[in-house]
C-alpha cells in the first residue's frame, strides 16, 4: 500500500489566497508523500495579481516544476479545475508532463486504486458529460480580470460575502448528490469500483459523508476566511486511470 496526500483550491496568484504561508508549513508533507494529488484550482488565472496571463502561466509551470523536483521522482498528479483550465496553460502543462515522468495531468477525474479524485465543479448544478464539457469550455477561454474588478471581488471576500454564497449554494448533502449525478454519467459503475471520492471547489471541507456505499470528502480551500483540509489516503500499487 502507498500513502498519498490530496489538496485543492490553493488559488495561487490571487490576493485572497493564503496558500503561500500554508504551504511553507507543509513542505515536508508535500515532499515525503508517496503520492501527491493536486485536485484543481491550484492556480487562479482569473483573479491573478501578476502583470498578465503569460506571466501567470509561466509562474504556474515553474511552481509545478519546483514541486516535482522537491518530490524527487515520487508521483504527482495534477487535475484541472475551472480556474486553471485556461487553454494557454493546459497546452503548456501537457508539455511539462511529457518532460517529467513523475507528473501526471488529468482534465476530468483520476482513479487510484479504489479512490476517485475530481475537482468538483460538476457540483455547481446537475451536469452530465455534455453539460460539464460546455461549462469547462467557457472557463477554458477565461481572461484575467482587471484591477478594479479584482478590488471589488477582494472587498466581497473581506466582508464574508463569498463564504455566505458558498454556504448557501453548496450544502453538503445537495453537493454530494450533484457529484453523484455527474458520476452516474461519466463512470456508471462508480458505486462498485470506488470506496472514497475526494473533491474540492466548494471551499467547504468535510470528511466521511456516506452516499450509496461511497465516502465523500472535501479538501476545502486556502481562500481567506475558508478552511483548507489536506487529506491522507491509501491505495495499492496500481496504475492511475482517467
Amino acid at each position: 500500500m502507498q500513502t498519498g496526500l490530496v489538496i485543492s483550491d490553493l488559488h495561487l496568484f490571487s490576493r485572497r489566497s493564503r496558500a503561500e504561508e500554508l504551504l511553507d508549513g507543509m513542505e515536508e508533507e508535500l515532499k515525503s508523500a508517496e503520492i501527491l494529488v493536486l485536485n484543481g484550482d491550484v492556480f487562479d488565472f482569473r483573479w491573478s495579481t501578476l502583470p498578465d496571463m503569460e506571466t501567470a502561466i509561466s509562474s504556474a509551470l515553474r511552481w509545478l516544476a519546483d514541486i516535482t523536483e522537491l518530490r524527487q521522482g515520487r508521483p504527482t498528479y495534477y487535475l484541472l479545475g475551472n480556474h486553471d483550465c485556461v487553454t494557454g496553460f493546459t497546452e503548456k502543462l501537457s508539455g511539462l508532463a511529457d518532460k517529467c515522468d513523475s507528473l501526471g495531468c488529468h482534465d476530468r477525474f483520476l482513479v487510484l486504486g479504489r479512490n476517485l479524485f475530481l475537482h468538483g465543479d460538476c457540483a455547481n448544478r446537475r451536469m452530465d458529460e455534455t453539460g460539464f464539457r460546455r461549462f469547462r469550455g467557457t472557463w477554458s477561454r477565461d481572461k484575467q480580470r482587471g484591477a478594479i474588478r479584482r478590488a471589488l471581488y477582494d472587498g466581497a471576500d473581506a466582508v464574508g460575502a463569498s463564504r455566505k454564497v458558498h454556504d448557501w449554494w453548496f450544502p453538503q448533502r445537495s453537493t454530494v448528490l450533484r457529484v453523484a449525478y455527474h458520476l452516474d454519467h461519466i463512470l456508471p459503475e462508480w458505486r462498485e469500483e470506488i470506496d472514497h471520492c475526494y473533491f474540492g471547489h466548494t471551499h467547504l471541507p468535510f470528511t466521511g459523508h456516506g452516499h450509496d456505499g461511497v465516502m465523500f470528502h472535501n479538501t476545502g480551500s486556502a481562500i481567506r476566511d475558508m478552511e483548507i483540509q489536506p487529506l491522507a489516503f491509501t491505495c495499492p500499487l496500481s496504475k492511475a486511470r482517467s
